[in-house]
């Protein structure tokens, strides 16, 4: 297939381009404006004696015509350019129009860079997870600007001093499970460094333990009226409205991760038994869950006069071109501002995404005397080991075990007591 659009001339490749822009969505304002650029690209192409495009060739074009020659601190009307000459690239690469985000840079501190990112290469090739590494490459910034800020440029002149004040002075400012992965981090860091013979001694040894028990926690639940007030706050006039709400309402009944609602197909919902059947992206576990009336009628209020008109079996959809599928942090998003809108008061350090509404869940079906293992079932859990952590927000039950405050007698000594 690739090799297929790279045989496709520039004319060829633009129309077949086109076409994918209208059915992800794209509007006829903004489809205009990249046609115009695309006439002038052919005609660049023609006039250089040019058949086929490539990026670099668009690059130029950009050069020469706009006077384009970066990303940075563009005019609307120059990133519409930029942009044009970018979905011709990434759909004769990828056969599909990416969706393109601005994401921080992290950078390692110079003199750390090399052997750091060589670190991260060892990691990557050993099978660690991208959303792992992503978390990685942050916390070894942290330490590498530390080092790079107390006047360390090299790895040999790194010892324990360095290592506690850097986790003494990172506690401070973020959560014990963002210190203790920081720790854990560092501990690989530091054997790595010493098999590789960078440091002469095995500093993981040095790294502080740090206590981080989930089962220490308590769940972030809302009360059933913050839950009754998210939904209410939600205008279900509108497209957004309406499938905003059927995912709330999934969430908030069903206590589904993000991550499974974000990735509901069509085939998951069985209409026929009036159940949502799906693996979990977390356990890989297969569970079926009832397809509640309330859930159902919101489900189909969305497909109906809300979901875009596009050829992908995935049931919740962006509303912007180039229309796919929402991702997890989006739904986040999502709940956040809802939970705003409505006024709900939230803690600092209590949580106030999608989980959140699970941990509710679980919460509302302790409050009804529901039996662990079917709080278990509900929430696919595959240990009740992990379900009795709500055990802690069932205040009203353990309030029955709360022991009596012994009497203090007071005894009067001279007028002393």
């Amino acid at each position: 297939m690739k090799m297929k659009m790279k045989n496709l001339t520039a004319a060829e490749l633009i129309k077949v381009t086109k076409d994918e822009l209208v059915k992800t969505g794209f509007t006829n304002l903004t489809l205009k404006g990249i046609e115009r650029v695309w006439v002038n690209l052919e005609k660049y192409l023609h006039d250089n004696d040019f058949n086929y495009f490539s990026l670099d060739l668009g690059m130029a074009f950009l050069k020469e015509r706009y006077h384009i020659t970066g990303a940075s601190n563009l005019s609307p009307t120059n990133q519409l350019r930029l942009r044009a000459i970018q979905l011709l690239a990434d759909f004769q690469f990828h056969q599909r129009i990416v969706i393109r985000r601005k994401q921080k840079q992290y950078e390692f501190a110079q003199p750390f860079e090399t052997i750091f990112t060589e670190f991260m290469n060892f990691r990557k090739n050993v099978g660690i997870s991208n959303t792992t590494l992503e978390s990685n490459i942050i916390y070894l910034e942290r330490f590498s600007q530390y080092l790079f800020n107390h006047g360390i440029n090299h790895e040999p002149e790194i010892n324990i001093e360095h290592i506690h004040g850097f986790i003494q002075s990172s506690s401070a400012f973020y959560s014990t499970s963002t210190i203790y992965c920081t720790c854990c981090l560092l501990r690989v860091l530091f054997r790595y460094l010493f098999d590789q013979k960078v440091i002469t001694e095995d500093l993981s040894t040095a790294v502080p333990s740090i206590k981080c028990s989930k089962k220490s926690k308590i769940p972030s639940a809302y009360s059933q009226e913050e839950i009754r007030q998210l939904l209410q706050c939600v205008d279900r006039g509108n497209p957004k409205g309406k499938r905003d709400y059927a995912m709330l309402l999934i969430a908030i009944r069903l206590g589904m991760r993000a991550s499974d609602i974000c990735k509901l197909t069509f085939d998951n919902l069985k209409w026929e038994s009036n159940t949502i059947e799906f693996k979990q992206n977390k356990t890989g576990h297969t569970i079926i869950l009832p397809l509640l009336n309330d859930v159902g009628k919101a489900v189909i209020d969305y497909i109906k006069y809300a979901r875009p008109a596009v050829e992908t079996n995935k049931v919740f959809l962006r509303l912007c071109a180039p229309i796919g599928r929402l991702q997890a942090p989006t739904l986040h998003s999502i709940v956040t501002h809802y939970m705003n809108k409505a006024g709900i008061f939230i803690p600092k350090g209590k949580k106030h995404g999608p989980h959140a509404l699970r941990h509710s869940l679980a919460s509302a079906l302790l409050h009804n005397n529901t039996p662990m293992p079917v709080i278990s079932e509900v929430l696919g859990h595959a240990d009740s080991q992990s379900t009795s952590t709500y055990l802690k927000i069932d205040t009203l039950n353990l309030r029955k075990y709360a022991l009596d405050v012994p009497s203090i007698k007071v005894v009067l000594i001279g007028g002393i007591i």
